[in-house]
């Protein structure tokens, strides 16, 4: 018999047991799906990390795209109104916009360049951009037929010279018509009844204020240096170009004085350092520009702009001796030469950014 109110000890101890194995099943399932969970979310950061991994990679690929695209701009755009089309780079593709911000003279004006580099992966498109400001200028922009600084010396040329282009606007890129005889520092050649002179107007006095940079685009300085625009030929060391270079319309440089004559008559853009001797029977069609010097040795045509005196000397003169000219502005030919005269495009140093 029990005592009365007694339970027993060993009916305890197994209540106890049940309880045990009735909660080990539940806990067993739920450290069964902890663990799950951890494992599962584990793989979850494992796969983010490598999507994230993947999306900086195809990030930092669109960013050399991007940055490819405006160093091909800076290295090609020309004035006045630079385009770049589309530029395919390491699997994407460079997008180029050119935003003209400020006209610092006519023919020169600083862009904003942006280039957008596009990557296409895993059906997503990365995208990344930066830019620059970039200095512009176009081509020289000639004031007349005839360009002096420093006046003239001598007697007058006989024949003519005139400003007023044939073709009218047929080629906008260079002003027309122009004066006859446009001029710094000194009178124009005076009037001879064997020189006939027209132009818009026939010729225009420019004060010594004005900067010839300003007015012509011609940065004489600039033009020499080794960073300016490449000639085709440089005479010497090279020989006089065949009629093939420069598309027709080459570049030439003669580093020193020279006399040329009908055996170097042609077409293009002739870049004279020092005087220029031009003998009898010389011919050209488009641009002369002369250091020092124009004399005249004899007959002479030119159908474009010839201009002296640009290495900036007081009292360079050109002098005409007596001799014939046959002088007429022709802006397609004057537009021809020019562009190959054109300076490079150059970044501004300290504008680079990046577009968020």
């Amino acid at each position: 018999m029990y005592a009365h109110g007694k339970i027993p000890r060993f009916g305890a101890r197994i209540l106890t047991a049940r309880h045990a194995r009735g909660f080990a099943l539940p806990w067993t399932m739920f450290v069964l799906l902890l663990v799950s969970l951890l494992a599962a979310s584990g793989f979850l950061i494992t796969w983010l990390e490598g999507q994230s991994a993947r999306a900086f990679a195809r990030a930092t690929e669109a960013f050399f795209v991007a940055e490819g695209g405006l160093a091909t701009a800076l290295a090609v755009a020309e004035g006045p109104n630079p385009s770049v089309p589309p530029v395919g780079l390491g699997g994407g593709t460079a997008t180029v916009t050119f935003e003209p911000l400020i006209d610092l003279r006519p023919g020169e004006t600083v862009f904003r360049v942006e280039s957008r580099g596009e990557i296409v992966s895993g059906g997503a498109t990365f995208e990344r951009s930066v830019g620059q400001l970039m200095w512009v200028a176009g081509p020289p922009r000639l004031p007349g037929a005839l360009v002096l600084l420093g006046g003239v010396s001598g007697p007058p040329p006989e024949g003519t010279i005139s400003g007023l282009d044939p073709l009218g606007g047929a080629c906008p890129e260079q002003p027309s018509p122009v004066a006859g005889v446009a001029y710094w520092g000194g009178p124009p050649p005076a009037p001879d009844s064997l020189l006939t002179i027209s132009g818009s107007p026939p010729d225009r006095w420019i004060p010594g204020s004005v900067s010839v940079a300003a007015e012509t685009g011609i940065r004489w300085t600039e033009l020499l240096a080794t960073w300016g625009p490449e000639p085709d030929a440089t005479v010497p060391p090279d020989p006089w170009p065949g009629p093939g270079l420069g598309g027709g319309w080459p570049s030439i440089r003669i580093p020193g004085s020279a006399a040329l004559g009908a055996a170097s008559s042609g077409r293009g853009a002739l870049v004279v350092e020092g005087d220029l001797t031009l003998d009898g029977g010389f011919a050209w069609n488009g641009l002369i520009l002369v250091g020092g010097a124009l004399l005249l040795n004899g007959d002479i045509s030119v159908r474009g702009t010839l201009a002296s005196g640009l290495e900036g000397g007081l009292g360079v003169a050109a002098d005409f001796a007596g001799h014939t000219v046959d002088l007429r502005f022709d802006a397609c030919a004057v537009a021809a030469a020019a562009g190959r005269l054109t300076a490079p495009a150059a970044a501004i140093p300290g504008t680079w950014y990046e577009v968020w």
